[in-house]
């Protein structure tokens, strides 16, 4: 089962868990050109694609692709596939408010888990992400 292999619990409304993601490589896509070196403010249409490897525990639990567009307002429309081998995918969404102003954005943001394969086949839910000092986020989870 998922809960086994991701340190997860099942509470009253469902699954939780939580892992730390590690920045792996960068790509900005601006009007400039593209860089992996964070290029200042964003401009609406820009993009920001990331992968990172998922631990839990200092264990590597998987990996994920990202792929942000700066909306308005400061704002990136984020979506990300979170890939846990032999367990499945978890596919998650969230508006990262005031995020295209600085590398790490706000401290804390709230999302959508909208899907998953195999053990995630259908997941639904809700993550609060957290940056940490040294800059890794700590994504929570919420599937119900």
């Amino acid at each position: 089962m998922a809960a086994g292999a991701l340190g997860a619990h099942r509470s009253g409304a469902g699954l939780a868990f939580s892992y730390v993601v590690h920045n792996t490589g960068v790509e900005y896509v601006t009007s400039a050109g593209r860089t992996s070196s964070f290029p200042g403010r964003l401009d609406t249409g820009d993009q920001i694609f990331a992968r990172d490897t998922l631990s839990q525990g200092g264990t590597r639990i998987g990996y994920d692709n990202e792929a942000c567009t700066v909306t308005f307002d400061g704002n990136d429309l984020c979506r990300v596939v979170s890939v846990f081998p032999g367990r499945g995918e978890v596919e998650a969404s969230w508006l990262w408010v005031g995020r295209n102003a600085s590398r790490n954005g706000p401290s804390r943001f709230n999302g959508v888990v909208d899907g998953g394969t195999g053990a995630f086949q259908n997941a639904r839910g809700q993550f609060l992400g957290t940056v940490l000092p040294d800059g890794t986020l700590r994504f929570t989870a919420q599937l119900d």
